[in-house]
């Protein structure tokens, strides 16, 4: 694949990518609001502990295999797809039967009961995943994101309509466990469907040592990151209870939205796209800033404009139960914005060779994760909320010294390309507050009225900022964009028009 095909494909992956996130965090939205009225904050504590089980043990048993097929430079053979899926479902068998086994004292140690059934059902999505997961990785590492884009689009939307059909049925926290089930099974028979490829059970020791090179360093890495992610749920269910653990996932999962849906969608290309051009530091770098530029473009605005909407927009949109997550969610958008960078950090380094650096930043950062989590659980929901804050400020300046010793990129490459989005982050917040303050005398201050006017204030606000101090990298990067949309508006021209063209076969 030469250059200009790896930055073709890399666009277009990032613009299907990017569509289905998009179109996923407008279901995800929509699916919060009506779960939130339908389920109680115990349903969300509950399950979210038992996935917090079961992703870290999918962490465990996963050892990387899936992206050292991405990142393998020579080509692979049907044998290497093979024994991925061999190793990865033998390994979800084992992990399978642990937890069923160790059901009873997990339940025991989380004091709730409940759990005590629900893991060895939940348990049964990594079993399930093993399917859609190897055919995932062929379609990823050929550059096919339209097609992932397309399952994962499908796979979000069985998951959205099935959990709240179940809710509205009154199935409680089994609704969203029997909803990621169908999800996951669906998008398994999409993807067989798509590559053409069958469960095989087929072992060969040369390409499981090929995957195994690579994937251990990433397993590690993954393990210690899922801990990082995970490490303040164990924390509040154990010390708080389900109820408190429900109302800070709510907090935690809304302020992850622009990292989940667009952060990781375009990161999903990236690390494709660096893996073939790893050795041309420079690109790299140039790449990079333009990346750090447009997600700080787009998740800078959402997550402050998040964090000051909160008050209202929670008890507005999720009921006055859900009122505690306020505080937690404001601050916890500030770690949003660091986090929103955190991906590329990663494979930026993973995709140079740096694997092992990432390694030891990902268990120094579980670390210092768990000291600041379990000191913040004193004080609630609020002080966890702290503690990440203190910490994620502490990785980043830990990731940008390994990034700037170890790559081409440098301090200034990394802050500089978020100037414009700072400014003007900063810019929309003063309107906001200004427009609060002037329409309060004329609009109930805690009504639906308010919410809509602050949100349409700072959308205004800051577009109209962007137009006025036209950052360079900004109208370059728009230009690009507005270029690229243009050859792809042509090419899906030209492809409804041969296909119009084509003579219609008819029977003898």
């Amino acid at each position: 694949m030469d250059r200009s095909d790896i930055g073709q494909k890399t666009k277009l992956g990032i613009f299907y990518n990017t569509a289905a996130r998009m179109a996923g965090t407008f279901g995800q939205i929509i699916s919060t609001v009506i779960l939130a009225r339908l389920l109680a904050p115990q349903d969300f504590g509950v399950v979210a502990t038992a996935m917090m089980v079961i992703g870290f043990a999918t962490k465990f048993g996963e050892f990387g295999f899936h992206m050292g097929l991405i990142q393998r430079k020579e080509d692979i053979q049907t044998v290497h797809i093979d024994t991925l899926f061999v190793m990865d479902f033998a390994f979800k068998i084992v992990l399978w039967v642990i937890i069923t086994l160790a059901a009873p004292a997990i339940a025991v140690y989380f004091q709730n009961p409940i759990l005590e059934k629900l893991l060895p059902v939940i348990a049964t999505y990594m079993l399930l995943e093993c399917f859609s997961a190897t055919p995932l990785t062929v379609l990823k590492r050929n550059m096919d994101f339209k097609s992932t884009s397309i399952i994962a689009t499908i796979e979000r939307f069985i998951t959205i309509g099935s959990s709240i059909l179940l809710a509205s049925l009154g199935f409680s926290y089994w609704s969203l466990v029997y909803s990621k089930l169908l999800g996951v099974s669906t998008s398994g028979v999409l993807a067989m469907r798509k590559t053409g490829w069958l469960p095989r059970f087929r072992f060969d020791r040369q390409a499981s040592r090929d995957l195994f090179r690579f994937g251990i360093l990433i397993s590690l890495r993954n393990l210690f990151r899922y801990g990082s992610d995970k490490v303040d749920y164990f924390f509040i269910s154990r010390y708080l209870g389900s109820e408190a653990l429900g109302l800070y996932e709510k907090a935690f999962e809304l302020m992850r939205l622009p990292q989940r849906r667009i952060t990781r969608a375009v990161n999903r290309v990236v690390f494709s796209a660096f893996s073939r051009i790893q050795d041309q530091p420079e690109r790299i770098r140039m790449a990079f800033k333009k990346l750090i530029l447009a997600i700080s473009l787009v998740s800078y605005p959402m997550l402050a404009g998040l964090a000051f909407v909160a008050p209202l927009f929670i008890p507005i949109v999720l009921t006055p139960d859900w009122t505690p997550s306020v505080r937690p969610l404001q601050i916890m958008c500030f770690a949003g914005i660091l986090r929103s960078m955190d991906p590329f950090l990663n494979s930026l380094l993973t995709t140079t060779g740096f694997v092992k650096s990432t390694v030891t930043r990902r268990a120094f950062e579980f670390v210092l994760l768990a000291v600041g989590t379990f000191w913040g659980v004193k004080y609630g929901i609020v002080g966890v909320s702290i503690g990440i804050v203190v910490s994620y400020v502490i990785v980043m300046f830990l990731m940008l010294f390994i990034i700037t010793a170890k790559t081409s990129v440098k301090w200034m490459d990394y802050f500089g390309s978020q100037i414009p989005a700072v400014v003007c982050t900063l810019g929309m917040l003063a309107v906001m507050a200004l427009v609060t303050r002037l329409v309060s005398a004329y609009v109930h201050p805690d009504g639906v009225a308010m919410l809509l006017t602050q949100v349409v204030a700072g959308g205004v606000a800051y577009v109209a900022l962007h137009l006025i101090f036209r950052f360079r990298p900004v109208v370059a990067l728009y230009e690009e964009l507005r270029g690229d949309t243009r050859q792809l508006m042509k090419r899906l021209k030209k492809r409804k028009q041969s296909a119009r063209r084509q003579p219609v076969s008819t029977p003898e």
